[in-house]
C-alpha cells in the first residue's frame, strides 16, 4: 500500500514539473542585442550632431524665436526670513524647446544625466529676484537631458536658491506674504527668445511638499509678461506664492506672556499703599518684563519705519503697566478719603465742635427759636454757660481721622484698569480677524 502510494505521488509530481516547463517553454525570450545596437547607433548620431554643433547659437538663427516652456516642481520649501525679506526653495527646474539641429529620427529618445550647458546650447534663463543659488552635485550633477527624434531637448535640473521677498510687515504676526519668483532671458529679446509657461498660466508649478513650520503655503499663481527696458522687450515668467502666517505660537509665546504681565501689575492695587518697596518693585518688574519680551519679538524682524499689529499690543500692554505705577503716585500724594467722605467727616466736627461749645440752655433757646423768631438772642448778646466757661473746650487735642484701609483710588483702579484692558483686547481681535488682508480673514483664493 505504500510503495503505490509513493509510486502515485511521484507521478503527480512529475507531471506539474513537465507543464512548468513546457509553459516556461512558451514565453517569448527577449533578444537585447537590438535595442543594445540601437542604442549605440543613437548615441553614434549624436554624438556626430554634438561634433558640428555650436552651443553659441541658437536654433534657427536669424529665423522664428525660440519657444523655452518652463516648469518647476517644489521639492521644498525653506526658511523665511523677515529680517533679510527673503524665502528658500529647493526646486527641479524644467526646460522644453526644439533644435532641429540635434534631431535623430529615432523612435527612442536619447536619455542621459549631466550637464546640458557644457554640451549643447540652453537658454539663459536666469531667475531676476534671486540673490543665491546653487546646483545639486551629490552623488553627481542633478541634470537630466532628453533629446527627442524630432529635435525637442528636455533639460532638468535641481536647484537650490534664495530670493528676495518685499514684505509687508503691518499685520505681524497675522499678515500674509505673496513672494514672486521671476524668470527671464538674460541676454535675448522675444525675438529671439520667447518664454511660456508649459501646460498654460496655471500649470507650470507643481508642488511635492508645502509643510512649514511658521506658515501655511496658500498656493501658487503664475503668470507671463513682457519685460521692456532699454535694451528691448524680454519675456517674463512669473510665479507668487502665497504664505499665511500661523498665529498659534504667537499667541502663546507673545500674547498670552503680555496679558499676563499686565494682570501682574494689577496686583499693586491690593497691596497696602505703606507698602512702598513692594509696589514700585513689581511695577518695574513687569514693566522691564515687558520690554524685554518687546525686544525680543522684534530681534528678528526687520528696522520698519511702521508699527506692526503686535507693536500695537505690546505698547498698549506696556502703558497700561506703567499707568499703574503713576496710579501708585497718585496714591501717596493724595487723601485716601474720597471728596464726599471729606466734606462729610468735615461737616461732622463742625457740629461736633458746635455742640461742644455751646451750653445746654442756648441749645434749648435755639430750638425753641424755631417757634419764635423774637426769642433768638441778640447778635452780640454773649452767652455764658450755667457752671461757667467751658475751659477744656480749647484745651482738647484735635483727633485724627479714623484710618482708612483701602484708597479710594486703588477702589476705582481695581474696576477701571480690568475693563478698560480687557475692551482693548475685545477690540483689538476683532478689528484683525475682520481685517481683509489678515491671516485671521476669510479663507484666500487662489487662481
Amino acid at each position: 500500500m505504500r510503495i503505490c502510494s509513493t509510486i502515485l505521488l511521484s507521478m503527480v509530481l512529475g507531471n506539474i514539473i513537465r507543464r512548468s516547463d513546457e509553459a516556461e517553454g512558451k514565453k517569448p525570450r527577449i533578444d537585447y542585442r537590438k535595442s543594445m545596437e540601437e542604442a549605440l547607433r543613437l548615441s553614434q548620431k549624436i554624438n556626430d550632431a554634438l561634433f558640428v554643433h555650436d552651443k553659441k547659437v541658437r536654433p534657427n538663427a536669424g529665423g522664428l524665436p525660440v519657444m523655452v516652456d518652463v516648469e518647476f516642481k517644489i521639492i521644498s520649501i525653506g526658511e523665511i526670513k523677515e529680517a533679510s525679506m527673503e524665502y528658500t526653495m529647493d526646486i527641479f527646474f524644467r526646460q522644453w524647446w526644439y533644435d532641429p539641429r540635434l534631431a535623430h529620427n529615432f523612435s527612442t529618445p536619447f536619455n542621459m544625466a549631466g550637464d546640458a550647458t557644457k554640451m549643447i546650447w540652453t537658454p539663459d534663463t536666469f531667475f531676476w529676484n534671486v540673490k543665491a543659488a546653487k546646483y545639486h552635485r551629490v552623488t553627481r550633477e542633478n541634470m537630466r537631458i532628453k533629446i527627442h527624434g524630432d529635435g525637442k531637448v528636455y533639460f532638468s535640473t535641481r536647484i537650490t536658491f534664495t530670493a528676495q521677498c518685499d514684505m509687508n510687515l503691518r499685520l505681524y504676526p497675522m499678515d500674509i506674504q505673496v513672494c514672486p519668483l521671476i524668470i527671464e532671458s538674460y541676454a535675448h529679446t522675444t525675438a529671439d527668445v520667447d518664454y511660456r509657461w508649459k501646460g498654460g498660466k496655471s500649470q507650470g508649478v507643481e508642488i511635492v511638499s508645502k509643510e512649514m513650520a511658521q506658515f501655511d503655503f496658500v498656493g501658487a499663481t503664475t503668470t507671463t509678461k513682457a519685460n521692456t527696458n532699454s535694451k528691448g522687450s524680454f519675456a517674463s515668467l512669473r510665479a507668487f506664492f502665497t504664505f499665511k502666517r500661523r498665529v498659534s505660537y504667537f499667541v502663546t509665546a507673545t500674547y498670552m506672556p503680555a496679558v499676563v504681565l499686565v494682570i501682574l501689575s494689577w496686583c499693586c492695587f491690593w497691596i497696602n499703599r505703606a507698602a512702598v518697596p513692594a509696589r514700585v518693585t513689581l511695577s518695574i518688574t513687569t514693566i522691564l518684563t515687558t520690554i524685554l519680551l518687546y525686544g525680543s519679538v522684534n530681534s528678528n524682524m526687520p528696522k520698519v519705519s511702521y508699527s506692526k499689529a503686535i507693536d500695537y499690543f505690546l505698547m498698549t500692554s506696556l502703558g497700561f503697566i506703567f499707568m499703574s505705577l503713576l496710579e501708585y503716585i497718585l496714591v501717596l500724594n493724595t487723601d485716601p478719603r474720597f471728596w464726599t467722605q471729606i466734606r462729610r467727616e468735615e461737616k461732622a466736627e463742625k457740629m461736633k465742635s458746635l455742640y461742644k461749645e455751646t451750653p445746654s440752655e442756648t441749645l434749648v433757646a435755639l430750638m425753641d427759636s424755631k417757634n419764635n423768631p423774637n426769642d433768638l438772642p441778640k447778635e452780640n448778646t454773649v452767652v455764658a454757660p450755667v457752671n461757667g466757661p467751658n475751659k477744656d473746650a480749647n484745651n482738647d487735642p484735635p483727633k485724627k481721622p479714623a484710618p482708612v484701609k483701602n484708597h479710594w483710588i486703588d477702589l476705582v483702579a481695581r474696576v477701571i484698569f480690568p475693563m478698560v484692558y480687557f475692551t482693548f483686547i475685545i477690540f483689538y481681535w476683532i478689528y484683525y480677524i475682520n481685517h481683509p488682508e489678515s491671516a485671521l480673514g476669510a479663507a484666500i483664493s487662489v487662481e
